[in-house]
């Protein structure tokens, strides 16, 4: 039921209740009022003073009526000047200027009475007064909508965490802007490691982190059109610019500078400006990306260096440690020797054999730990990876079978080739054959099997022995760590950067009592290979 159509009902009560009940003072001037009365809230609401007009119709009705029954249509068009006009102090004062009239009204019909007048003022008075309850209540309940709906479309245009302009409110502001052809810059920021500080700080401290973020940019740029949170950890700045060259390098201080000083957070960002970077939203948007990206890398690049540097300097000061105790050792043997022949007259014959061995045995040690440590200049060239194999197989057959040990060559007849240097391939091989030997304490085999997968060279050398505890599998390339009676315990730490600088993989698959199996993958050449580049092309390079 729309909102007239109660006062169109209410008017028919009271003039049937009037005519019926001979209160009406003239009956067709009552059927005219009442028409005209009603025909005002047929009236198209975008016609101005229609309801000053309704309202002003309500007193003759009532005063030809000569009916209480019109009370409640007072009380219904002072509620609704509540809601219709804005301000509450002129809806106060049309109230009081409709229950006057009611008043005086009533007065005409009933007397002047005490009674009359107790009644009259009682039934204006409460009218007036329950119009200004609903009136308040009307007012309050549209002041909440609106306070909803401002909630609504903030909740909808910002982000809840930090209360900058959410993803998609951004991009929409940013399409006006450029729209306005204004010179702008935009910055695309991300925070470093954040997310690896939820393990330390927890999910509200890195909540409270993106908080300080969010109002220590709005600090740092009062000015900015449109500041944002892009994404988890990033965020969006747009600032009008009328002199690039000092707004980028403000940006950039304050970003690379002052930002990680105050929050203790390095942070990336990319800049692109407004046209010189692109005419529209997303040329703007894939400039900045790119130059974050840019930012991203290099700084990844800065942190793997550092970490690589770090990871060497641990491995050395290990090859320190392991070298001084294996050094150590042969060094104590010797001189407890000298003390001895000290008290024979420096007859150092009985011990002879002795000191030499362990004076071998240093010089055997240092020369590897030089071999492993020491920058060596490799050359490069593409051969066949079968001749190698061939050519180890060769080595070492008379002392597997002086042992009573077998070695299986399994290829395909193709031919692989690749970019290595022969002679430190051929110290990888011999050193893994070797091993598999002495692994090997009875009859048994060992399994050379070269194949290609995915254009990669794999060579696989398994053997038949012991094999090597699970617990020692992770151990074997670390350098002086050997399970064998004699050796330095740096052959495998060898075969390992052999592998690396030949920019190949090497792992390893042991079975305790079945044997053991080393799997090496290198890059392969190709059969065209030395079509495109000859075989007599070398190239040099330092090893570290």
């Amino acid at each position: 039921m729309k909102g007239h159509s109660i006062f169109l009902i209410y008017s028919v009560l009271v003039s049937v209740w009037s005519l019926l009940n001979n209160s009406a003072i003239n009956s067709p001037l009552l059927v005219v009022t009442a028409l005209l009365y009603m025909i005002s809230f047929l009236v198209p609401r975008s016609i101005t003073g229609h309801y000053a007009a309704s309202i002003v119709l309500l007193v003759p009705f009532h005063a030809v009526s000569a009916s209480d029954w019109c009370l409640p249509l007072y009380l219904l068009h002072m509620t609704n000047t509540y809601r219709i006009m804005p301000r509450l102090k002129t809806s106060v004062v049309w109230n009081m200027l409709l229950t006057a009239a009611l008043a005086s009204v009533s007065f005409s019909y009933h007397g002047l009475a005490l009674s009359s007048i107790i009644q009259v003022l009682f039934a204006s008075g409460s009218c007036f007064t329950l119009s200004l309850l609903f009136g308040k209540l009307i007012k309050d309940m549209e002041l909440q909508k609106q306070r909803l709906a401002h909630e609504k479309k903030h909740l909808s245009t910002h982000d809840p965490l930090t209360g900058l302009y959410n993803f998609q409110e951004f991009h929409l502001q940013m399409e006006t802007i450029v729209e306005q052809r204004k010179p702008v810059v935009l910055v695309l920021a991300d925070c470093k490691d954040l997310k690896s500080l939820n393990t330390t700080n927890g999910f509200q401290g890195v909540n409270d982190i993106l908080k300080q973020a969010a109002q220590l940019l709005r600090i740092m740029f009062p000015e900015s059109s449109l500041i944002s949170r892009y994404g988890g950890d990033e965020f969006a700045i747009v600032m009008e610019s009328h002199n690039t060259k000092h707004t980028l390098s403000t940006i950039t201080q304050l970003l690379a500078s002052e930002f990680p000083k105050l929050t203790g957070i390095e942070i990336n960002f990319g800049i692109a400006c407004f046209p010189d970077d692109g005419q529209s939203k997303d040329d703007l948007m894939s400039a900045a990306e790119h130059r974050l990206y840019i930012m991203k890398r290099e700084s990844w690049l800065k942190r793997e260096e550092h970490m690589l540097r770090s990871e060497k300097l641990r491995v050395v000061g290990e090859l320190a440690s392991g070298m001084a105790h294996e050094i150590r050792n042969p060094l104590t043997t010797v001189k407890g020797f000298l003390q001895l022949s000290r008290a024979s007259g420096y007859n150092i014959e009985p011990w002879y054999e002795f000191i030499m061995d362990e004076i071998t045995r240093m010089s055997m040690l240092t020369a590897e730990f030089l071999q492993f440590s020491k920058p060596h200049v490799t050359h490069y060239r593409v051969q066949s990876i079968h001749s190698c194999i061939n050519r180890v197989i060769s080595l070492l057959e008379p002392e597997a079978a002086r042992l009573g040990h077998k070695i299986h060559f399994i290829h395909d007849h193709e031919d692989i080739r690749m970019l290595m240097d022969q002679d430190k391939m051929l110290q990888l091989l011999l050193n893994l054959s070797k091993n598999a030997l002495e692994a090997m304490k009875e009859q048994g085999f060992i399994d050379i099997h070269l194949f290609t997968q995915g254009g990669m060279a794999v060579i696989e050398i398994s053997d038949t022995g012991q094999g090597i505890p699970e617990a020692e599998l992770d151990k074997i390339f670390i350098p002086f760590y050997t399970t064998k009676d004699s050796g330095t315990g740096l052959g495998l730490s060898i075969c390992h950067k052999i592998v690396q600088d030949h920019e190949g993989t090497i792992e390893v698959e042991s079975f305790m009592d079945r044997g053991t199996k080393f799997t090496i993958t290198l890059p392969a050449a190709g059969m065209n290979h030395e079509a495109e580049t000859g075989l007599m092309e070398e190239q040099a390079t330092v090893s570290v």
